[in-house]
């Protein structure tokens, strides 16, 4: 399977703003009308995702996106922006908005690996290619919400730093599955590739057995030195 090219030493999963604002019926997606089942829809794979992630020792990066209730810098646009389509902004740093959803929250367990953003893009002016770059990862098996916006844009912004792009299409949400589809076939065609949870998690599983049995024999070899 086209999974077996990468190097489960060089891959981290990464979690992109699962948070209520864009998971939560109360969550600003949800309170604005958007139909925010096919994003609540990605918890239970990620949350398989993550397991087996740990168990492989395959770091697990999140991002929060963030914004402020001033942005001066987004006011000056002349055009209206995204956030101005809801009925407030979402994800206001401090708020509930901006939290991990609850399933998941317990998940993300060490501060280092949880990145704050600001914009679509979880590369645009933050730490994580440098994050990556310290724990030796060229491959980004890429997760979370929203397909159309953030994870598009942080896979375009993966592919354009020669990172492998793997797309768990199933732990993707979006607001419109019909943008999602087309969105897959793009990846599969420009980015990287796309395959369903399952099969990540087969390999993840496959990659631990493998190390098992290479410390098993490294063990064995060395209680029976050759003489």
């Amino acid at each position: 399977m086209p999974l077996d090219d990468v190097d489960p030493a060089r891959a981290a999963l990464l979690v992109i703003d699962m948070q209520n604002a864009f998971c939560h019926r109360d969550g600003t997606l949800g309170i604005s009308g958007v139909d925010i089942e096919n994003c609540a829809a990605a918890i239970a794979p990620i949350s398989s995702l993550v397991a087996a992630a740990g168990a492989s020792e395959i770091p697990v990066i999140w991002t929060l996106q963030e914004h402020l209730p001033d942005d001066r810098w987004r006011a000056r646009r002349q055009l209206p922006a995204h956030t101005a389509k809801r009925v407030r902004v979402a994800a206001l740093a401090g708020t509930w908005d901006a939290e991990l959803i609850e399933e998941l929250a317990p998940l993300a367990n060490d501060p280092s690996l949880v990145i704050s953003k600001h914009r679509f893009g979880a590369f645009y002016q933050t730490r994580l290619d440098l994050l990556l770059r310290m724990l030796g990862r060229t491959a980004l098996i890429v997760t979370g919400v929203t397909a159309n916006a953030c994870v598009d844009t942080t896979m375009r912004e993966a592919y354009l730093r020669d990172y492998d792009v793997v797309a768990v299409y199933d732990a993707i949400g979006g607001i419109d599955e019909r943008w999602k589809a087309t969105a897959a076939e793009v990846w599969a065609q420009y980015m990287g590739i796309v395959v369903p949870s399952q099969e990540v998690v087969a390999w993840m599983s496959a990659a631990r057995a493998r190390a098992g049995q290479a410390r098993a024999n490294g063990e064995e070899r060395a209680a029976h030195p050759r003489t």
